[in-house]
């Protein structure tokens, strides 16, 4: 299904996620223009985490959440799926800023974004789409331009 506009700055958030994901994992391929070893990797990551993810998932959770709440199970029980991988990658990248071993949690936390932005992308925007009729739509774009 095509993006409803209401949406489409979330995905776009998302596409520089997917990218944060795949330098952070194990073996990753080097990205021009973004940092290729370890430490620079960390700072990277805990940059994009402050600047761009913490937002992020404000938007899904105080204002994309409360207004699809209640509308159909199937739409709340992918929210409380996306709850919980927040608040685990909010976690992981605590482990990242605080701990002096952390490729583990690099890899963990690319792993673990890439699933997550996938399953937004492909399950839940796609059941808050199949869910709200165009006038909801326009609303939730509305409330999330703030």
């Amino acid at each position: 299904m095509k993006r409803h506009p209401s949406l489409v700055e979330l995905s776009k958030e998302h596409h520089d996620g997917l990218i944060l994901a795949q330098i952070l994992k194990k073996d990753a391929p080097a990205y021009r223009d973004l940092p290729s070893d370890r430490e620079g990797k960390r700072k990277y990551a805990l940059q994009f985490y402050r600047e761009d993810l913490v937002k992020h998932f404000y938007k899904e959770e105080k204002i994309l959440l409360p207004f699809c709440s209640g509308i159909s199970p199937e739409l709340d029980k992918l929210f409380q799926r996306m709850l919980e991988e927040h608040k685990r990658l909010e976690k992981l990248f605590d482990k990242l800023k605080n701990e002096s071993d952390y490729e583990n949690a690099m890899h963990e936390i690319g792993k673990l974004l890439d699933d997550h932005i996938r399953m937004e992308e492909r399950e839940l925007f796609e059941s808050v789409q199949k869910h709200l009729d165009e006038e909801k739509l326009s609303l939730l774009s509305q409330k999330l331009k703030g």
